[in-house]
Formats: C-alpha cells, structure tokens, sequence
C-alpha cells in the first residue's frame, strides 16, 4: 500500500474541505490510487476525447514568447501566435473551447516521460530531442498561465529565475555577503540551458504524451486556464472523485462560496505531489 506524500496529503485535505462545504460528505479515501483513463463514467465533469482531439493537438505546436526572461507556450493547430493571443486576452471561439477543453485532458490525464523522442517532420532544426527527468520536473512545476508559462518568472517568485530552477532540480544554493542566493556561474550556465530546453521538451510533450481516446473529467475553462499545468502522469482517482463529489453537490446555485469551494476542489487536480 503506498501512502500519500506528506504534500498531497495536505492538498486533498484542503479539496475535502472544499468538498465538506458544499455538502455534509467526507473524504472516503485515503489512498491515492491511478485512475483508469477510458472508464470515468459519463457524469458531470467529463467529456469525449476522441481520437480526431488528440491528432488535431497532435497538430499544435511550442512556440517561444519572447518577452522578459522568454517562455514556451502551446499553440493551437492553425492559428497564429497572434490570434492565440487575442484569445487569451478574453476572446472566445469554438476552435479555442476545443483547445482548453483537450489539452487540459492532456494536463490532467496523459503520461509523459524522459525518452529519446524524434520530430517528424522535424521542429525547427531539429530532428531529435532527449527529454532527461530534469526537463520533466521543470515542466510540471514552471509557472503556468492559460498553457504559457510566465514569461517573467517562469518558475517561482523570482525573477532570477535560474534559482528557482536549481530549488526544483535540488541544486546547493548559498548566500552571499548581502543575502542574495547563488548558485554560481556554472549552474547558471546550465540553468539557462535547460530553460531553452522546454522548447523542445514541450514540443516532444504535444508530440509523444500518451492519451487514449476516451472520457475524462476536465474542470471547466477558468480553472483550466490559471491552475492547468501539465501532470505528466495521470491525476489520481481519489482526486477524481472528490471533484466530482463537489461538482454534484454545488449542482446548478452560483452563490460565490459555492463557486469558490467548487474552484478550489477543481484546481486541486492539478496540484503536484
């Protein structure tokens, strides 16, 4: 039997008591167990993915937002990284409900993992690209805004962002004389070369991450878009299932702790371990 981490622990703690508020029902579980893809029966919460969803995103493609430190985001098939953006802005179609509603399935559902990956056709000049278990973690845990990750700290709370990256990765960071943490020219150097990394890791994630066709539970569009982040391994069933409990039980009212409790169950999908 494997126990949660202390962390998600913590975090389904804090979807239960969502789920509390919105109706007298505890957490049943306390395991955390996979959740088996093409099963989740068709109840609130879920929708098809079929196999045209995957290919079109299949069809997408990582493109580098060149503003403050530079970031990767994931565009939709057939559209312009403009168009993208004046989406993202408040705009609305029905390709653009399609690529939140799929690629949160990705998010949540898919699995991803460190392999040799070829491009064909290629991307950019390259062919190939080896995705290491250091390019993984960086993915799942950058800052993500509306499938971009923040171009200003895309991972953590600094802008100097290469020592958010090396606390993710586990890297020594010390102090200088004025307090400001270091980690020294050389993992500099290889901080930033692992940031222009997630270009390619990313490209290789729309490419390669696994999804079978099916149904899968996918919060609704504004919880996707400021709490999705790619899982890289599928969300929990026990997580599932308290989302779904607080869906049913906030059932048709909109008052706003309801819609809070509700946003704070959904978003705890994403949460990382």
């Amino acid at each position: 039997m494997r126990w949660f981490h202390r962390r998600d622990a913590l975090v389904l703690s804090a979807a239960c008591a969502a789920t509390t508020l919105l109706a007298a029902s505890g957490c049943g579980q306390s395991q955390d167990t996979p959740a088996a893809a093409a099963v989740v029966p068709p109840q609130p919460g879920s929708i098809e993915i079929a196999q045209a969803d995957i290919d079109w995103f299949r069809r997408g493609r990582a493109e580098w937002i060149d503003c403050e430190s530079g970031a990767p985001a994931i565009v939709p098939p057939d559209m312009t990284l403009e168009q993208f953006g004046d989406l993202l802005d408040g705009g609305s179609s029905p390709v653009f409900e399609r690529f939140v509603n799929v690629t949160a399935a990705f998010f949540l559902h898919a699995s991803f993992v460190a392999g040799h990956y070829a491009f064909q056709p290629p991307f950019g000049q390259r062919a190939a690209f080896d995705v290491t278990a250091e390019h993984i973690r960086l993915l799942q845990h950058a800052n993500w805004r509306s499938f971009v990750i923040d171009c200003k700290r895309p991972y953590g709370d600094f802008t100097h962002f290469e020592i958010d990256m090396a606390d993710i990765l586990g890297l020594p960071i010390t102090k200088d004389a004025k307090g400001h943490a270091q980690i020294g020219k050389d993992a500099e150097k290889r901080m930033n070369a692992l940031h222009a990394d997630m270009l390619p890791t990313l490209q290789a994630y729309i490419r390669f991450a696994r999804l079978n066709p099916g149904r899968y539970v996918v919060p609704g569009r504004g919880i996707a878009q400021t709490a999705g982040r790619p899982l890289c391994r599928p969300v929990s069933a026990t997580r599932l299932a308290m989302y779904q409990r607080a869906l049913k039980a906030a059932g048709p009212r909109t008052d706003s702790r309801r819609v809070a409790a509700l946003d704070e169950a959904a978003a705890a999908l994403f949460a990382l371990d």
